[in-house]
């Protein structure tokens, strides 16, 4: 069975882009496109439309001979005062091999000051590992009483693989602060492997720029450590250090549509360095 382990930093980073990528199902595809071109704002924040469909594809390559890696996804969302529901389907094709992922979850809004994220994703393997087998995700965020526009979040992940001794949990913390037409994130990631006990963390930092329904910018960086036993016929931990830099676009060409094209860089140290590209078209009706 050919196995991928999943970079934490890349994990972390898909957990915290929340304003930019606030739709990302749980579903873990390294070098997505995220979701940069909607933003979902505090709970009472009204939404320009029900639906909101995207469609997204990037291309990466990766150096010291782990090559291209490419993908798809689609992700569809349907919001309402309460609950606002999304699923997803994606693949992504690495030289070893190819694997689908699906995903599901929902916003929900439990009061005005807060709101919550939980979500779940499956990737059934068929021999090549690129996701984990089952993903669990749920996330709160809180305003914080009596200062406008800031927002403290919490959350936690579990990954289990097909070996129920692989997988982790990782454990975040963090904070979201509008200030006019911009909005800010950083947060802190714990993250325990299952089958060594090791623990590793990571950090996160963001921001984008501009109205929703005519354009944002934006990007964020990152670093952080990786810590896990790999489960092979002899197993061995493996320990790496990672960086990560990321950049968007995002621009309606009609009141309901538009595009959103992503830049990123990875370097896994001693390990890899890693560009990718994404785009996005997107659809509110």
């Amino acid at each position: 069975m050919s196995s991928v382990r999943t970079s934490f930093l890349t994990r972390a980073l898909l957990l915290l882009a929340l304003p930019s990528a606030l739709l990302s199902t749980p579903h873990i595809l390294e070098a997505q496109t995220g979701d940069s071109a909607r933003v979902v704002a505090p709970p009472a924040a009204e939404q320009p439309a029900s639906w909101h469909l995207q469609v997204s594809t990037f291309y990466s390559s990766a150096d010291n001979g782990y090559g291209v890696w490419q993908g798809q996804d689609a992700r569809l969302l349907y919001s309402s005062a309460k609950l606002s529901p999304f699923v997803s389907v994606g693949t992504q094709s690495r030289p070893n091999g190819r694997q689908q992922v699906y995903g599901a979850g929902s916003y929900i809004n439990i009061a005005p000051w807060m709101y919550a994220i939980v979500g779940i994703g499956s990737a059934p393997d068929k021999g090549t590992v690129l996701f984990p087998k089952l993903r669990s995700d749920a996330s709160v965020f809180i305003a914080v009483p009596k200062v406008k526009g800031v927002l403290v979040s919490a959350g936690i992940t579990d990954l289990r693989y097909t070996d129920k001794r692989a997988g982790g949990q990782i454990v975040s913390l963090g904070s979201m602060v509008y200030r006019g037409r911009g909005i800010y994130n950083a947060a802190v990631f714990l993250n325990e492997d299952r089958a060594s006990g090791a623990r590793s963390s990571a950090w996160q930092a963001g921001g984008q720029w501009g109205t929703q329904g005519k354009f944002w910018v934006g990007g964020g960086v990152g670093s952080g450590n990786e810590a896990y036993r790999l489960l092979s016929t002899t197993p061995f931990d493996a320990r790496f250090r990672s960086q990560f830099v990321s950049a968007f676009a995002s621009k309606w060409i009609t009141k309901g549509s538009g595009v959103s094209v992503r830049l990123d860089y990875e370097r896994k140290v001693d390990v890899f360095n890693r560009q990718a590209i994404g785009l996005t078209y997107f659809i509110d009706f």
